[in-house]
């Protein structure tokens, strides 16, 4: 079984093994979540692939999540069904996107 994970992680790229074979968390850009449940590393974020809202084991990739965003008016939905200003506050925020422009569905 632990074979099986080190071939996937392997083949993922999103998981280095350090030191008496323990997993190290993944970096910028690195696959994240899924069915391995592989973690980012120190203060990034899993930012779920677009669309996946609610389900189990998705996968996204990990980013560093913004401190400051510009105020460019390029609306996203998230997957609390809350339009954000732009992708930046979303990731800020660390909601999922829904989609892209307004949410069609009132924020509760």
């Amino acid at each position: 079984m632990l074979r099986t994970l080190l071939i996937v992680v392997a083949l993922v790229g999103a998981v280095a093994v350090g030191k008496g074979g323990v997993a190290l968390a993944a970096g910028v850009g690195a696959t994240c979540g899924g069915i391995a449940g592989l973690q980012c590393d120190g203060k990034l974020w899993c930012d779920p692939d677009p669309g996946q809202c609610g389900g189990a084991d998705i996968a996204g990739k990990c980013v560093n999540v913004p401190e400051v965003c510009t105020e460019i008016y390029k609306p996203v939905c998230g997957c609390d069904n809350k339009t954000y200003g732009n992708d930046c506050e979303r990731q800020r925020a660390k909601v999922a996107k829904k989609s892209e422009g307004k949410c069609k569905e009132d924020y509760k």
